[in-house]
């Protein structure tokens, strides 16, 4: 009989036997406690200030240490910072794995993915792993961070120095390796200093821009470090998920067909697939102080291994865990991607390319089936990771490869010119590529992709009668995001730039009478307000200085217009309202400070209130209130409870929402808002994202208003 955590067969019934036990199991083999049974993982996984994960990112040893100091950084992914490192670091890259913006890659991936599988369709069998598993996530991550693809393998080479004796596909000494692992430090700090010059559409940029508008702050050695971790992690948990999944769908009987479905069926069963078996068994974690987990007095020093791989079979928790439904849906989320703070960044890439890859076989692998059976097939040592070396599979070759047709997503626009309008302020205007722009109203924004990375939300203020063409006002944010710089240092007329919507959450509410109230650049969602009003309205316009005022000289002329700066002193407002006719709508847009006074005054004068604001609203959280949610696919109503999450309520009614890490700082969740006004509580959308109010992280966030619609 082996030692229990040895045999990788045995692994699950190990696992059982551990949760089935009170308190923690010590195991001999790993020298750390393993908690094997769901509450207990999760309960540690949000408690990282007392399960740090250091261990999850040993010390290299000597020579290497010695070796690679200065050149190598030693925690080379953030698995290996606690915070506030951690946070500091993630903050800089936890916007880019968002879903619907890694959504513009898939393209990218099935083309790869066609040219792979172009070169073995007509063979009829195949190692899979070598030949697709493996190359496609190390060309797609290499493809994202921003190196060249066709370096892919000598990357996959250099960083096969960490996976030690793991390693089954390069052939090579450790010295050789690690040659190849400094060599890739240089070339990635060379690519580091071109994109700090050069933005493209990829990681190192985004991790510059959001460095430059002070998102995120870390040095250069730092920003090296998150690289070759985030590689490393990236292309060998997904090959070996697409192994194990494939294997597991292929050895039941019409469980493969039953998956291929459609892209819908497809993410069903990923969902099911990584919870009966992850890449990840499981984490260590190092006790910082004296504490209890399961039943188990630990002591600050004590080492434990979060075996994800268990709880995501919890019988306590999940129906039927040692089988694979996959028509399952997850009231309780599973493990495959950890959760908390250091939950699988990548996660969101994982399931987009998974799925991209399934879809991509289907297609050209017909009759697709294992050439070894899976009893027979051989998993790798027990540890961190789980997969198999190998997987060969079989097909029916001679299929002819189908065309698809994939259009880029928004508006192509030209800058037809460029103009400044104040002090600080340039008006962009645009007319469109091909055609006309959609019609729009008065409220209405837009996303102007200015680079690769880099896109802003602004107001139109032209005039909506207009479809060939687009005007905005952008002011100067010296301290922003790096939007406003770009559009007046480095947007040219000629330029092209992609546009999306237009989207209107402050559009013109009928009234008797209206009145205006703009501070500085709030001027421009107002302003095309002025000529569709059709009734009565007075304005009054307030700024530092004149010459800062876009737009000024045009509003004279236009009706009862007040233009007031600073230094004649403090606007009355509460006289202004006070004055204002029952049934009058107020509509204000400008900084904060402004808006605040009006809403105070508006409550207290009883009148309708409209704002468009830049951020989101200060806000401090109060004790959560029930509230419904109406899922708009099926018009089903949901209750969400004062101590339960949207994401719990909407999956215990069958929603099916993936999560990972359950603290509104991954995306993966994320869902779009029809109706209603979300209470944003996550750390991943823009303060412009959360003033549109167009979407929502359902794990944390809740609502402002009695119900919420969810595209759902």
């Amino acid at each position: 009989m082996s030692c229990p955590f040895t045999d990788p067969r045995a692994l699950f019934g190990d696992l059982a036997e551990a949760r089935s036990r009170p308190g923690l199991t010590w195991s001999e083999s790993m020298g750390r406690y393993v908690v094997s049974r769901y509450g207990d993982i999760v309960e540690a996984l949000h408690q990282p200030e007392v399960f740090s994960s250091r261990p999850a990112v040993p010390e290299l040893p000597s020579p290497w240490r010695e070796r690679f100091a200065g050149r190598v950084p030693d925690r080379g992914t953030l698995l290996g910072h606690d915070n506030p490192d951690h946070d500091r670091l993630r903050a800089a890259v936890n916007t880019f794995f968002m879903p619907r913006r890694l959504a513009r890659f898939e393209p990218w991936i099935e083309r790869n993915a066609h040219a792979l599988i172009d070169e073995f369709a007509d063979r009829g069998e195949i190692e899979l792993k070598r030949h697709f598993a493996l190359p496609l996530p190390l060309r797609t991550i290499a493809h994202i961070v921003g190196l060249d693809v066709d370096k892919a393998d000598w990357i996959g080479f250099a960083l096969a120095f960490f996976l030690g004796p793991k390693d089954t596909h390069y052939r090579a000494s450790p010295e050789e390796k690690a040659d190849a692992l400094l060599e890739l430090h240089e070339h990635i700090r060379e690519v580091m200093a071109d994109r700090r010059r050069d933005r493209r559409d990829d990681l190192i940029s985004h991790v510059w821009n959001v460095r430059d508008s002070g998102e995120a702050e870390m040095t250069d050695f730092e920003m090296l470090s998150l690289f070759p971790g985030l590689m490393l992690a990236g292309h060998e948990t997904s090959s070996n998920l697409l192994c194990t999944g494939l294997a597991h769908l292929l050895s039941r009987d019409g469980a493969y067909e039953a998956a291929q479905h459609d892209d819908a069926s497809r993410a069903r069963a990923l969902e099911e697939l990584l919870r009966y078996e992850s890449a990840i068994t499981g984490m260590p974690r190092v006790v910082t102080r004296d504490t209890e987990l399961g039943g188990t007095r630990l002591r600050a020093g004590d080492e434990v291994f979060l075996a994800y791989a268990s709880g995501s079979r919890d019988g306590s928790v999940f129906d039927n865990p040692d089988g694979v439904l996959l028509d399952r849906g997850f009231e309780r989320p599973h493990l495959g991607f950890g959760q908390g703070v250091h939950a699988c960044l990548g996660a969101p890439l994982a399931r987009l390319l998974l799925k991209t890859e399934l879809r991509v076989i289907h297609e050209r692998l017909p009759g697709l089936r294992l050439a070894t059976p899976y009893d027979e097939l051989e998993y790798g040592p027990v540890g961190e990771g789980r997969g198999v070396p190998e997987l060969l599979v079989r097909w029916n070759p001679g299929g002819p490869r189908p065309a698809r047709v994939r259009t880029r997503p928004g508006i192509q626009a030209v800058v037809a010119g460029k103009s400044v309008v104040a002090d600080g302020v340039v008006e962009l205007e645009f007319t469109p590529v091909n055609g006309r722009f959609p019609a729009w109203a008065p409220g209405a924004h837009v996303d102007i992709r200015f680079a690769p990375g880099l896109t802003r939300q602004y107001s139109l203020c032209g005039d909506p009668a207009e479809q060939d063409r687009w005007r905005v006002a952008v002011r100067r944010e010296a301290d922003g995001r790096g939007g406003s710089v770009h559009a007046h240092d480095r947007l040219a007329v000629g330029d092209v730039v992609t546009l999306t919507g237009p989207r209107n959450n402050f559009a013109l509410a009928p009234a008797p009478e209206y009145l205006f109230i703009a501070g500085g650049i709030g001027i421009t969602p107002l302003l095309p307000m002025l000529s569709r009003a059709g009734v009565p309205w007075r304005m009054v316009y307030l700024g530092r200085t004149v010459r800062s005022m876009p737009y000024r000289d045009v509003l004279r002329g236009l009706g009862d217009v007040t233009i007031w700066t600073s230094d004649r002193g403090r606007f009355d407002l509460d006289a202004l309202l006070a004055s204002a006719k029952p049934g009058t709508a107020v509509y204000c847009c400008g900084p904060e400070r402004l808006l605040a006074a009006v809403e105070e005054l508006c409550d207290r004068h009883a009148l309708a209130l409209h704002v468009e604001r830049f951020a989101p609203k200060p806000q401090e959280f109060g004790r959560n209130a029930e509230f419904e949610v109406v899922l708009a696919g099926s018009g089903r109503t949901v209750r969400v409870g004062p101590d339960e999450s949207v994401l719990d309520a909407v999956n215990r009614a069958g929603a099916g929402v993936p999560s990972t890490c359950r603290e509104g700082t991954c995306g993966t969740c994320e869902v779009r808002v029809l109706g209603g006004k979300a209470d944003h509580r996550d750390s991943v959308l823009t303060p412009e994202e959360r003033a549109a109010g167009e979407y929502l992280m359902p794990c944390v966030s809740r609502s402002q208003t009695p119900s919420l619609v969810l595209d759902l």
